[in-house]
């Protein structure tokens, strides 16, 4: 499968380091099957940083041989309450950290720290409970299941 990563400047070989933390899915190199939602990432980033150009990179990738490696894998079937348990305490926990090497879930994004914030001034403590967590899921799912991203998250994942 072909997998693609929207940026400013062409990638060769992804590098952790360069990787941001407090994304949807924790620090990592992130990537999409869909065409679109890559290059509109790499006009987000080439706008922020005000340099580049718009690149749509691509990266084959093999579940299947993921799998068979070993590699510890989340795949988040929709937006559930798990996924967006998982969402809040990647963008909002600075104490939070998961050990898989790769993690596959609907795309959050948008205004999410604002939401989290409404969510959390909203809910409380229970912030993270189930019936809580089914609100947050409707106010950030806007993308709907065509927005898949792919979190590489480790050296392992990424070869």
């Amino acid at each position: 499968m072909k997998l693609l990563h929207g940026s400013n400047v062409v990638v060769k070989k992804p590098d952790l380091n360069l990787c941001r933390s407090k994304n949807d899915f924790g620090k990592g190199f992130y990537m999409t099957p869909n065409w679109n939602r890559a290059w509109e990432m790499g006009k987000r980033r080439k706008n922020i940083l005000q340099s580049g150009e718009i690149t749509v990179n691509a990266f084959n990738f093999s579940l299947k041989e993921a799998k068979a490696a070993g590699l510890k894998i989340a795949i988040f079937s929709g937006f559930t309450i798990e996924w967006a348990r998982f969402i809040i305490n990647n963008r909002d926990n600075e104490f939070f950290s998961h050990n898989y090497d790769i993690v596959i879930g609907p795309v959050a994004d948008a205004i999410l720290d604002q939401e989290i914030y409404r969510h959390k001034m909203l809910f409380g403590a229970k912030y993270l409970e189930d019936e809580p967590l089914k609100a947050f899921i409707g106010k950030v799912s806007q993308f709907g299941s065509s927005y898949i991203q792919y979190c590489f998250c480790t050296q392992n994942a990424l070869g």
